[in-house]
């Protein structure tokens, strides 16, 4: 069954290992969504959703830049949050980062021009970090709406060496999570 895939991630984090033919000598966490991107394109039972490394919204307002996202999200199906080791900015409340934003929206029901589009499914990728472990993940300060929503159930969890070769197998379990979690138990505040 195809779905609308959104990746929500940090774009700059560089303490992530290198991904074979996509890293150059410096990676960053953007070359596991182009990892992603090349693999739900190759594929004709699935639709990548996400921006594109050539697409530079740097020079935007945020508020174009929401409003790009939110498109993305509005007509996804299952959002994938890559965490890494600096996902989360130091000092900087929840509020003032994309992550929290982008999961918030995705989890909800949104209604446009009479039509409501569901509540995506949500599956967190654990990533590697640069000396290829994952033991940061035990102790990482995460967004508290994903770790309301991972305690709950509804965020399933994966490290990247699983996900990358069983990819299917992980995105059943994110909608199965979705079908098994109570709307009521679910976080949708940033």
């Amino acid at each position: 069954m195809g779905r609308k895939i959104f990746v929500s991630y940090k774009y700059a984090d560089d303490n992530v290992y290198s991904v074979p033919s996509v890293s150059d000598n410096r990676p960053r966490a953007r070359d596991y969504v182009t990892w992603l991107e090349k693999k739900f394109t190759d594929r004709t039972d699935h639709i990548y959703k996400g921006e594109h490394d050539d697409e530079d919204l740097s020079n935007m307002s945020d508020d174009y830049i929401w409003t790009k996202l939110k498109d993305r999200i509005y007509d996804s199906t299952i959002t994938i949050v890559l965490i890494s080791p600096n996902m989360k900015e130091a000092y900087k409340w929840d509020k003032s980062q994309w992550i929290p934003w982008e999961i918030a929206y995705s989890v909800r029901e949104t209604t446009r021009n009479d039509y409501t589009s569901h509540a995506n499914a949500v599956l967190g990728v654990v990533l590697p970090d640069k000396n290829n472990k994952y033991d940061y993940y035990d102790s990482l300060r995460m967004f508290k709406i994903l770790e309301e929503n991972i305690k709950v159930g509804y965020i399933p969890i994966v490290k990247w060496e699983d996900f990358r070769y069983n990819c299917d197998t992980y995105l059943n379990k994110a909608f199965q999570a979705q079908k098994d979690v109570p709307q009521y138990r679910i976080s949708k505040t940033v």
